[in-house]
């Protein structure tokens, strides 16, 4: 498995625009060519959202990139994002790789 690990740089005034355009347009489009959302998650200031998403390799989610750049959708988004202006301020995004499979402890010591 790879996890990619998306972090944007926000002002906390376009916390609620930014998760509406995130459930209209990013999430259906992930979720229809196969990502998994690990979890979504703001820090205590509202200036900093992290996003895991979950592939089974690079490839899997090069694929879906290609994919989702075809769709209608994301070129609804792109037109409903030039129209709200800057969602964010910056952003950067990291791939992380298990270190081992640590499933099999149960929440033991």
């Amino acid at each position: 498995m790879v996890y990619r690990v998306r972090t944007y740089c926000i002002k906390p005034d376009v916390l609620e625009t930014f998760n509406s355009f995130f459930h209209e347009f990013l999430l259906p489009n992930q979720l229809r060519f196969g990502a998994k959302l690990i979890g979504r998650w703001i820090n205590e200031d509202k200036t900093q959202i992290t996003a895991i998403w979950e592939y089974k390799d690079k490839l899997q989610y090069i694929n879906i990139e290609k994919k989702i750049k075809k769709t209608k959708l994301h070129k609804q988004a792109q037109n409903r994002k030039s129209e709200l202006g800057s969602l964010y301020l910056s952003t950067s995004q990291e791939f992380w790789y298990m270190t081992g499979n640590y499933h099999f402890l149960g929440g033991r010591q």
